[in-house]
């Protein structure tokens, strides 16, 4: 499904669109590009499903009083900081997905051929 983009709008992202695209069929992964990538992803999935639950439920705790004395109010807390983590890490592994998708989409791959390892 895709949503309705005004035509203004897309005339004015389709700049960007094309960049992207280019840069996605174009992208080849090596050894240095692999490590720079997966540093920069484990720092801002460490951020974001470590350091910013851990705040919240201090803030929670701390600042608003949402101990364990008030069974509901900590049972929101931790029902915020669960999920704070699922929604992101579903994002996390949808987005990886689909820009593989796309990747592959752009480059005349059809998805049957998936790779397997190994000889064939």
């Amino acid at each position: 499904m895709r949503l309705p983009i005004p035509k203004g709008l897309e005339r004015r992202l389709r700049p960007y669109v094309e960049r992207g695209e280019r840069f996605l069929r174009e992208w080849e992964w090596t050894w240095s590009r692999a490590v720079a990538v997966a540093l920069f992803v484990s720092f801002v999935a460490l951020t974001t499903l470590a350091v910013v639950p851990s705040w919240l439920l201090y803030f929670a705790e701390e600042q608003l009083g949402w101990t364990n004395r008030n069974r509901l109010l900590a049972s929101l807390r931790d029902l915020i900081a669960n999920g704070w983590i699922g929604v992101w890490t579903g994002i996390f592994i949808i987005t990886f997905y689909k820009l593989q998708v796309i990747r592959r989409r752009l480059r005349g791959e059809r998805q049957s051929e998936r790779y397997s390892g190994g000889y064939r």
